[in-house]
């Protein structure tokens, strides 16, 4: 009965938040991660993608990165296999800017990155509308599509600097930028290619009631800041800056990150949620917020995996983020990542308890 009554009540956030695939169970307001499939062989993607099912994941945020027909095909794999998709776009595709558009260096502490300043809105929609058409036309419903990823930081966004040295103080705040009018010109430009999203899913068939989530930004200690020398911006305030732009607009959601630390106490950890999670609002009042990616590492590789206390760190998180979708603050949260070093949580040939706790409903 208890099973029953989950799988009754996965459908409903389902129904809440986007299509459902015909043969999906289980709760999927709770995913996980796995960007790049493109970089991979068809038969690897096939692999990752059926593990991921027969190990009781039901939903799933993958990337639409070069090659895009890759990328594609990865989410035609993932629906056919019952997964419902969140649908991230990277930012970093030459063909969304001018002919002659140089990213800013990372120095080689970081990748080069194109400024959000210097982003076509044509040339993004040009691509996007492709690509959504071909997913249409494979009769794909997407449960939402991110515009970019933690936009907010100088990895993701060119406009924010990278120091000439690693172990420099970085801006505190907006007020802190020496190129604040880019930044805020990336912003304005941001809220543009989140209305480009909005407008051509409204012209598919299968995705047009697809949410629109913001880019999920990051939440970067400013001492790792300091540490990496590349400046960032906190998540609320970033967030504000595009509303002023008017992000509130085009988008379904707020798009954030959050890795609390393994270390430190369990009050620290909370803290460090509740902040992160300070601009989510139930409708009407606000944005709900989409945690398009969460996680603990553990680098431990015995096997079996020696992940008991990282499913503890888990199991809390996760039963802080269900109590905030209880109150609609919280749409969804994507674990990161299936099968990243350190965060991973598909170790020793199988799903480790962590990831058990962080994806599979009970």
């Amino acid at each position: 009965m208890r099973k029953l009554a989950a799988g009754a009540a996965g459908i409903v956030a389902a129904m809440a938040v986007g299509a459902l695939p015909a043969h999906a169970a289980g709760d999927t307001r709770f995913g996980v991660n796995r960007v790049n499939l493109a970089w991979l062989s068809p038969a690897e993607r096939e692999k990752v993608l059926d593990l991921m099912v027969k190990n009781g994941v039901v939903a799933v945020r993958l990337s639409l990165t070069k090659p895009i027909d890759q990328s594609i095909d990865a989410v035609r794999v993932a629906h056919a296999k019952g997964l419902a998709i969140l649908l991230e776009i990277s930012l970093n595709n030459p063909a969304f800017y001018p002919e002659g558009t140089k990213p800013r260096p990372g120095l080689g502490r970081i990748w080069d990155m194109y400024r959000l300043s210097d982003i076509s809105p044509d040339q993004f929609r040009s691509v996007v509308s492709d690509a959504l058409r071909k997913i249409d036309a494979l009769k794909i419903p997407l449960v939402a599509v991110e515009a970019g990823n933690e936009i907010n930081w100088g990895a993701y966004n060119g406009d924010l600097e990278v120091k000439t040295k690693a172990k420099s103080r970085t801006a505190r705040s907006l007020a802190d930028l020496d190129n604040l009018p880019a930044v805020e010109q990336g912003a304005a430009r941001y809220v543009q290619l989140a209305a480009v999203v909005r407008k051509e899913l409204q012209s598919t068939q299968y995705s047009r009631t697809a949410k629109v989530v913001s880019a999920g930004l990051s939440d970067i200690p400013v001492a790792d800041a300091d540490r990496r020398g590349i400046d960032s911006i906190d998540p609320a305030s970033f967030t504000n800056l595009m509303r002023k732009h008017g992000l509130d607009k085009v988008v379904d959601g707020y798009g954030i990150h959050i890795y609390p630390g393994s270390n430190g106490t369990a009050a620290a950890r909370a803290a460090h949620v509740s902040q992160a999670l300070s601009i989510c609002r139930s409708e009407p009042d606000g944005k709900p917020c989409w945690i398009t990616e969460w996680g603990f590492s553990n680098t431990s590789t015995t096997c079996p995996a020696n992940d008991g206390s990282r499913e503890q760190l888990v199991e809390a998180a996760r039963s802080r983020f269900a109590e905030l979708m209880g109150t609609g603050r919280v749409a969804a949260a994507y674990y990161f990542d299936w099968d990243a070093k350190g965060y991973g949580v598909w170790r020793c040939g199988g799903l480790s308890p962590a990831g058990r706790a962080a994806v599979v409903t009970p």
